[in-house]
């Protein structure tokens, strides 16, 4: 196991995270955190697997991950609004600065919440700070709130893709993701 991997128990993802049981929805029994996904993507909980990347990850790099794999596979197409969303991610992943945190924020929150790409935007913007509850007070950003969003644009992202193709593109990401996680 990886000195660096963030939570080398399943169990402990879950402890910290009390939303990532029902987002993976699948219990952790005793797996270390890498078997876990690993296992989960083996018995077809691709879903499940995807949600658990995004929460082992830590903010920034569920967004660079995120980013990624829409990137090298699911932005084919995309209207220009996607593109830009995208790319307000992407420029936060670059320099995450609170302007451009904010800026990816205020553009997901104006644009097509069924766009793989807009839930990007929304996972920089939730990467810290605060958030506006009724345009005069203001809340933390839950710590959850990005993991949330990665998982909303890759299961968007891999519903928008041919059926045929669709589980071996989810397991490209999870390992994509389950890498990302022992290098960071």
């Amino acid at each position: 196991m990886s000195p660096r991997l963030r939570f080398s128990a399943a169990e402990d993802l879950f402890e910290a995270y009390p939303t990532a049981r029902l987002d993976v929805g699948a219990p952790a029994q005793g797996r270390s955190s890498l078997d876990f996904a690993r296992a989960l993507a083996g018995e077809g909980a691709l879903k499940g697997a995807l949600s658990f990347c995004a929460y082992l990850l830590p903010r920034y790099d569920a967004v660079v991950w995120g980013c990624a794999c829409l990137r090298a596979d699911a932005m084919d197409g995309a209207l220009p609004a996607e593109e830009a969303c995208l790319a307000a991610a992407e420029a936060w992943a670059r320099t995450p600065e609170e302007p451009r945190r904010r800026a990816a924020l205020d553009l997901a929150e104006r644009s097509d919440k069924l766009a793989p790409a807009t839930w990007m935007a929304l996972a920089a913007g939730r990467a810290g700070g605060q958030m506006s509850v009724d345009g005069e007070h203001f809340a933390p950003i839950p710590p959850h709130a990005t993991a949330q969003a990665t998982r909303v644009a890759l299961i968007l992202a891999a519903g928008r893709a041919g059926f045929s193709g669709r589980d071996a593109l989810m397991r490209g990401w999870i390992e994509a993701g389950l890498a990302r996680a022992v290098a960071s």
